[in-house]
């Protein structure tokens, strides 16, 4: 009996990437880390905490000085934030957008030191601190709607 050459016989290595490339479709990979709905809804609390300080500050004009708990309650609620982000493998880039809001408040509340957050100054603050927020949320949505899209107990409508 004589045996038909394989197609593949020639290339041992097209056929091992083929048998990799079938073994690792069945694997899913996480470039990112899960989404936290703990973390989401944090920063969307803080996100409002600081619209509503910002309105304050520009309709009362009130100093730093009878302000200043609201940095201190700010940065701490960044930092616990924070840590639990850290706790999170493959999140380097959700730390490193909380460590640049931590920075924001400082810059804020030097700001505030400096005067009043009215007028140009509260524009500017509000743009910076949009700014920021927008890039974490905008990253906790990403991540929510990547568990979705590849959750394998997912309706499809």
């Amino acid at each position: 009996m004589t045996a038909f050459p394989s197609a593949n016989a020639g290339r041992p290595g097209a056929l091992l990437a083929l048998l990799l490339g079938l073994l690792l479709a069945g694997c899913s990979v996480l470039f990112v880390a899960p989404y936290d709905a703990v973390i989401d809804e944090s920063l969307t609390n803080l996100y409002g905490q600081t619209l509503t300080f910002l309105d304050r500050m520009e309709r009362t004009g009130d100093s730093y000085a009878s302000q200043r708990a609201f940095y201190d309650e700010a940065k701490g609620t960044v930092s616990a934030i924070k840590v639990r982000a850290a706790l999170l493998p493959k999140n380097s880039g959700t730390i490193k957008n909380l460590d640049e809001l931590s920075g924001q408040y400082d810059r804020l509340a030097e700001l505030h030191r400096q005067g009043p957050l009215v007028g140009l100054k509260a524009q500017i603050a509000r743009e910076l601190m949009d700014s920021n927020f927008r890039s974490l949320m905008q990253l906790e949505l990403h991540k929510k709607l990547g568990t979705e899209i590849g959750s394998p107990d997912q309706t499809q409508h």
